[in-house]
C-alpha cells in the first residue's frame, strides 16, 4: 500500500512539473510574440504610456526625431527627441498632419502625438512589406511611396492607420517622386511620364498621362488643374521665362525633383531648389531662390556688396517685371556672427579659437518594444572654430521647407537655420530679406524637416 502511495505521489508531482514547464514555455512565447507586435498595435493614449530613466547606449540600426522650439525665431531651441530602433534611409521623410507627425524608416510608418511638441508621445507603427521612402499627407489620408508602388493609407484614426488600397504605375514602371496637391497626386515614372491620379478618399484613379518634354525642368500647375506646365531648361536664359511667369500668377511650382535631381520647394511667390554642383568652380552654393519680387537693379547693384558679405554670391537680373535669382551658400559670414554672438563670444575682440555648443535636447526619449521610455544624455558637445574662419562647418544642405515667408534649412553635420524671403509685405515695406538663426542640432545628419507656426521636426540619422 505504502508503494503505490508513493508511485502515486511520483507521477502527480512528474505531472505537476511537466505542466509547469510547458505553461512556462508558452507564456515566454507569448511575452516574446507580444513584445514583436507591439509596434503594430495602437495605444489606447499616448500620454499614459509608460516611461522609465534608462542609460542611453551608442544607437545602432537607429533614427531619431527631433522637436525644435521657435518661439523666438532668432534662438530656436531643441524641446525634445524620441530614438527609434528602426534605421532610415535617404529617401524617407516626416509630414505633419493635424496634431500628429507621420515619419518613414525602411519599412515602418510612424505616428507620433505632436498636440503638446515639447513632450512628443509614440504612438504606433504601421509595417510594409517592401521598402518605403517619402510621406504626404492629402486630408484624411497619407500617401507613401515604395520603390514601384504607392500606398493610400487612412489617418481618420490617427491610432489606427489602415492601408486602404496599393497601386502601381502603368506597365508597373518604377516611381522617381510624387507630389500631392488639392485631390490630385502627381506621380513621376523613371519612363519620362508624369502620371496624374485624382485620389480624394483612399482609391486613386488615373486621369492623365503626360509625356515629358526632352528639355523639361520643372513643373508648373495650369489653372485649369489637373493640368501642368512644363517648364524648360534654357541655355541661353539664366532664368527661364517659365518660371518667371508662374511666380508672377501665383501658380507655384510642384514639389517634384527636377530633370536634373534637385529639390524642389516652393510657395506663391517663392521658389527654392538645390543648386548643381559644378566642379569647375571653387566656391560652392547650396541653394538658388528666385522671387517674384525686388526692387530694382540700381537697389539691387546698390546692396550688391552687403548681399555678398552675408550670403556668399548673389546675381540679380531683371525679367519682365523683375524676378531675383540668389545663390545662397549655407552658412557665412552673417550667420557665424551671429551664432558667436549667442555663444557670447564677440568675434571682433576674440583673439583665440571660438568654441560652439551642440546643446541637448530637454528631454530625450527611447522607443522599445512600443513603450517610450525617457533616457538620461550624455554632456553637451563641443565645436571648435578657427577664429579666423568666415564660414561655418555646417556641411550640404539635406532638406528645407518655405512656410510664411521663411525659409528653414537643415545641413548635413546637423545645423538648423532659418532666413526670411522677399515677400510682398516686406517688398512693399522696403524690407530685405534677413538670415535669423543658425543652431547646432544634437550630433547627427538631418534627413528630412517639417515645419508648423512654432516649432520644426527634424528626422535624422545617428552619427557614425
Amino acid at each position: 500500500m505504502l508503494k503505490v502511495f508513493a508511485k502515486s505521489i511520483f507521477s502527480f508531482m512528474a505531472v505537476m512539473l511537466l505542466l509547469s514547464v510547458v505553461n512556462i514555455g508558452c507564456s515566454s512565447k507569448h511575452l516574446d510574440q507580444n513584445q514583436k507586435d507591439i509596434l503594430e498595435q495602437p495605444k489606447k493614449n499616448g500620454s499614459e504610456q509608460h516611461q522609465k530613466m534608462v542609460t542611453s547606449a551608442k544607437p545602432e540600426g537607429t533614427s531619431i526625431f527631433t522637436v525644435i522650439e521657435m518661439e523666438d525665431l532668432e534662438y530656436p531651441t531643441l524641446a525634445a527627441s524620441i530614438q527609434l530602433p528602426y534605421p532610415v534611409g535617404p529617401n524617407n521623410t516626416v509630414v505633419l498632419s493635424g496634431e500628429h507627425a507621420y515619419l518613414t524608416t525602411e519599412k515602418h510608418l510612424h505616428v507620433i502625438d505632436v498636440s503638446l511638441p515639447q513632450r512628443p508621445a509614440y504612438l504606433t507603427a504601421l509595417e510594409f512589406p517592401d521598402k518605403i521612402g517619402k510621406v504626404l499627407a492629402s486630408g484624411d489620408h497619407l500617401v507613401v511611396a515604395s520603390e514601384k508602388k504607392f500606398h493610400l493609407v487612412d489617418i481618420s484614426q490617427p491610432l489606427r492607420p489602415v492601408l486602404e488600397s496599393t497601386m502601381h504605375l502603368p506597365q508597373q514602371h518604377g516611381i522617381k517622386d510624387l507630389d500631392v496637391l488639392d485631390d490630385h497626386l502627381y506621380v513621376m515614372g523613371e519612363n519620362d511620364h508624369l502620371y496624374i491620379f485624382y485620389a480624394p478618399r483612399g482609391h486613386a484613379q488615373l486621369v492623365k498621362t503626360v509625356e515629358l518634354s526632352p528639355r523639361w525642368w520643372l513643373f508648373s500647375p495650369k489653372a485649369d488643374r489637373p493640368n501642368v506646365q512644363q517648364v524648360e531648361a534654357s541655355m541661353l536664359e539664366r532664368l527661364p521665362s517659365g518660371i518667371s511667369e508662374s511666380l508672377r500668377s501665383q501658380r507655384g511650382f510642384l514639389q517634384l525633383r527636377s530633370s536634373k535631381n534637385q529639390k524642389v520647394r516652393a510657395s506663391p511667390y517663392c521658389l527654392v531648389m538645390e543648386q548643381i554642383k559644378n566642379p569647375m568652380r571653387s566656391a560652392q552654393c547650396d541653394l538658388l531662390i528666385y522671387s517674384a519680387y525686388t526692387k530694382g537693379y540700381d537697389e539691387q547693384q546698390k546692396n550688391g556688396a552687403r548681399l555678398k558679405y552675408l550670403f556668399g554670391k548673389n546675381y540679380s537680373m531683371g525679367i519682365g517685371s523683375g524676378t531675383l535669382a540668389t545663390e545662397l551658400y549655407y552658412v557665412g559670414a552673417e550667420g557665424l556672427h551671429h551664432l558667436k554672438a549667442k555663444e557670447g563670444n564677440d568675434p571682433l575682440k576674440t583673439k583665440e579659437g571660438v568654441t560652439l555648443t551642440r546643446e541637448k535636447p530637454k528631454i530625450a526619449y527611447a522607443v522599445s518594444a512600443g513603450e517610450m521610455q525617457q533616457i538620461t544624455q550624455y554632456p553637451p558637445e563641443t565645436i571648435a572654430l578657427n577664429d579666423k574662419q568666415l564660414e561655418l562647418p555646417v556641411g550640404s544642405v539635406t532638406d528645407f521647407q518655405i512656410l510664411d515667408g521663411l525659409l528653414y534649412v537643415v545641413s548635413a553635420n546637423g545645423f538648423f537655420s532659418i532666413r526670411s524671403l522677399i515677400t510682398v509685405e516686406n517688398f512693399l515695406e522696403g524690407d530685405d530679406a534677413q538670415f535669423l538663426s543658425v543652431t547646432p542640432l544634437q550630433a547627427n545628419r538631418p534627413i528630412s524637416l517639417a515645419v508648423a507656426e512654432r516649432f520644426a521636426y527634424v528626422l535624422a540619422t545617428p552619427e557614425d
